[in-house]
């Protein structure tokens, strides 16, 4: 089978959840014999690389200065929620990938992309290509949850997003928790289906962390800093165990993403911090390399948000002996239940997480033993095997995709 990805976060460009989980699956489907191709359209890379059998295309995002044109107006008119809701970007990557695709002259059996957003506008109206969405988390979901519903251009920009998921051949999502989640908000109708599969998992870069014994206190959360990550929690967290006697640092690895109260979320939170007098140390975006260390030097990772569809970050802890402390409303609560690799507690609960927190800060042993648990666990996620879950979901698209084409000649007579 020949699949293509589309997506712009292909590391090395950028370490995320969806960059991760494309490149993981990528290079297991290939072990599996399936030719891959991922497109990526971002910044001006105009490069075709092997990278162990995965075939990486990266071209420019064909992009339309309107605002460098119209300066302060251009700016004046983005609102709070920019670039989220931008219809301008949506339309730009739509026209990029289709004009890519056409260009490199990918054929392919399937087409996979994520959430539903405009990458795979082209082939959602066409249906020319079998298309499969994988459903990470909505780009308009932050936005959703913090403000309740959407208004306007935000509205819009989410129902652009939403029409090539329900137009798909087939979806998938990393766990039942975003796909319940998607129902309740009308993003997904009653009757359209998600075949639920976690995210495949390479834990062989971490499998060479010493456990914790050796650590200082140090709490490491990895992801963008954003609301929806739940670190103004963990910081009150950190400040309640600072009371107790048990002074834990902070250390968020990833870079600042939209604001708190009208301020960068990286700099809400340094003045926070020196607030509440957490120590914290703001390592920015890291290499993979630098992540693994990073992991190696905590006692324990935190995944504190108040909704994430999964969580690999979660995993990583997990795979390089660290307890996890995630809350409920993230998919990886779920393996760190199984695994018994730490503790689930209820988003925006400073206390609980305290609580969860404290028993693996002043207890090393504690850490190393809930550590190896996790570790062994996420022997379940390898990767071989979730890509021959994924490649019956393509199937099952390719299937449903030749018996609507079969139909259309039917429904003209």
């Amino acid at each position: 089978m020949e699949i293509v990805f589309l997506c712009e976060q292909y590391p090395p460009i950028i370490w995320d959840g969806a960059g991760v989980y494309t490149h993981d699956i990528a290079h297991a489907l290939v072990a599996l014999g399936h030719r891959v191709h991922i497109l990526c359209a971002q910044g001006r890379h105009r490069t075709d690389e092997d990278h162990d059998g995965v075939q990486v295309h990266r071209r420019p995002l064909l992009r339309l200065p309107v605002s460098r044109y119209l300066g302060p107006l251009g700016r004046s008119v983005q609102g709070a929620n920019h670039p989220r809701d931008s219809l301008m970007l949506r339309f730009v990557l739509a026209v990029s990938y289709a004009f890519w695709l056409r260009r490199l002259g990918l054929r392919p059996d399937v087409i996979e992309t994520q959430d539903g957003e405009t990458r795979g506008l082209r082939t959602a109206v066409r249906r020319d290509v079998p298309l499969v969405i994988h459903l990470h988390t909505p780009t308009m979901m932050d936005v959703r949850l913090r403000e309740g519903r959407l208004h306007g251009r935000g509205a819009l920009a989410d129902r652009i997003d939403r029409f090539s998921a329900l137009r798909a051949d087939a979806r998938t999502a990393p766990s039942e928790l975003i796909v319940t989640t998607l129902r309740d908000f009308g993003w997904l109708k009653k009757k359209t289906d998600a075949d639920v599969i976690p995210y495949p998992f390479d834990r062989s870069p971490y499998l060479e962390s010493v456990p914790p014994q050796g650590t200082d206190r140090t709490l490491l959360v990895v992801g963008r800093l954003e609301w929806r990550k739940g670190l103004d929690v963990l910081l009150d967290a950190a400040s309640r165990l600072r009371e107790r006697g048990v002074s834990p640092t902070v250390v968020f690895a990833g870079q600042s993403s939209g604001t708190i109260d009208g301020v960068a979320t990286g700099t809400w939170l340094e003045r926070r911090a020196v607030e509440l007098g957490v120590p914290c140390r703001f390592a920015g975006h890291l290499s993979r390399p630098e992540l693994v260390k990073a992991y190696e030097e905590a006692r324990v990772v935190v995944v504190p948000s108040r909704f994430e569809s999964f969580s690999i970050a979660g995993l990583e802890g997990m795979a390089s002996g660290r307890p996890v402390v995630a809350t409920a409303t993230t998919g990886v609560a779920t393996w760190v239940a199984k695994w018994e690799g730490g503790a689930v507690v209820p988003p925006e609960d400073a206390q609980a997480l305290a609580d969860a927190l404290e028993p693996y800060l002043t207890d090393p042993e504690l850490a190393a033993a809930v550590g190896a648990r996790g570790r062994a666990g996420t022997a379940e996620l390898e990767p071989r095997r979730i890509a021959e879950l994924r490649v019956a979901v393509y199937q099952k698209a390719v299937d449903r995709h030749r018996a609507r084409r079969a139909r259309r000649p039917l429904a003209r007579h």
